[in-house]
């Protein structure tokens, strides 16, 4: 039997503009997602629809949330989801990062939403912040069911962001303690975990660096787990903070799907947007918003509805 048509049927009666939930079946498990309808939605209308991969460790409320707000007020059919192992989706090892079910958590998900019939098959598109920017593009470098792919301040080498991050002696004590962990889940099936950023202490003294304050202030002050307690500062030791299969530097040159990549300006992923936008290898955009940092564009609306608005002006080009 086919396990991907045990999709919990959606009921077209109950959709309504806003926030609906919807569940779909990825490698045997049940994963929860949000899709946000635009106002007056007619379910025997079709829209055109963004498929959004959230920013690592993060649930579907998050920047999921904000996005999902913005881009159904502008006409879109938007849908977010938290993949196995996080949220409200199943899944043993809780908010275990992994590119190896990122990958076909979304490729499963863009399944589900074109068996939906005011899903618009030819205006069908791809949103990814952060790490969800190499997840997207990932996906769709061997899709062609998404017709565009639009970044805002992706992340694209987790490798990178890992091994360039830490000090050896602390990088060797990661992989030591994630070394161990496999293997004791492995025989026993029990992890530990970790807090995602650290020993930071709280708020960051004013010697931290600018991302560090940045995250902080947005998963301590706007949108932690008191405000969306789905959400985890935890993550399981089996892993490490930052998954290095997470790249997509190797790949850009290869990538034809059109695609447009938003950066800002002071954040510390502008270089690597940079350079993923002068690799790939067709039809492409770059569009810097000026003076915003990395998780200035997660939800700070005054650098987010510039890049929102022109997301929404290259899809309506596909």
């Amino acid at each position: 039997m086919n396990n991907h048509q045990n999709t919990s049927n959606v009921d077209y009666q109950q959709l309504r503009e806003g926030r609906n939930r919807v569940y779909f079946m990825s490698q045997g498990y049940k994963l929860a997602g949000d899709l946000y309808l635009p106002k007056g939605f007619d379910s025997e209308i079709i829209y055109p629809t963004v498929i959004y991969t959230r920013v690592g460790t993060q649930v579907k409320e998050q920047t999921g949330a904000t996005y999902g707000n913005k881009l159904s007020a502008k006409g879109y059919a938007f849908f977010v989801f938290d993949p196995k192992n996080f949220g409200d989706s199943e899944g043993e090892i809780r908010n275990y990062e992994s590119m190896h079910n990122m990958i076909p958590n979304t490729t499963d998900a863009i399944s589900f939403l074109r068996t939906l019939k005011f899903v618009d098959r030819e205006k069908f598109y791809g949103l990814g912040a952060c790490a969800g920017a190499p997840y997207i593009c990932n996906a769709a470098i061997g899709d062609a069911r998404i017709k565009a792919v639009a970044t805002l301040v992706g992340n694209f080498d987790a490798a990178a962001s890992l091994f360039g991050a830490y000090p050896k002696a602390l990088l060797d004590q990661m992989l030591k303690t994630a070394a161990e962990a496999k293997q004791k889940y492995y025989e026993t099936g029990e992890y530990e975990t970790a807090p995602i950023f650290g020993g930071m202490p709280l708020p960051p003294p004013e010697s931290a660096s600018k991302a560090m304050k940045d995250a902080y202030g947005y998963y301590y002050l706007r949108a932690g787990q008191d405000k969306c307690p789905n959400y985890s500062p935890y993550y399981p030791t089996v892993g490490l903070p930052v998954d290095p299969a997470r790249v997509f530097m190797n790949q850009a040159k290869y990538f034809t799907t059109p695609f447009l990549v938003i950066a800002g300006s002071e954040a510390f992923t502008h270089d690597m947007d940079k350079e993923v936008y002068e690799m790939a290898a067709g039809e492409k955009e770059w569009f810097v918003i000026e003076g915003a940092s990395h998780m200035d564009l997660y939800d700070i609306d005054q650098y987010l509805d510039p890049a929102i608005d022109k997301v929404d002006e290259f899809f309506k080009k596909y």
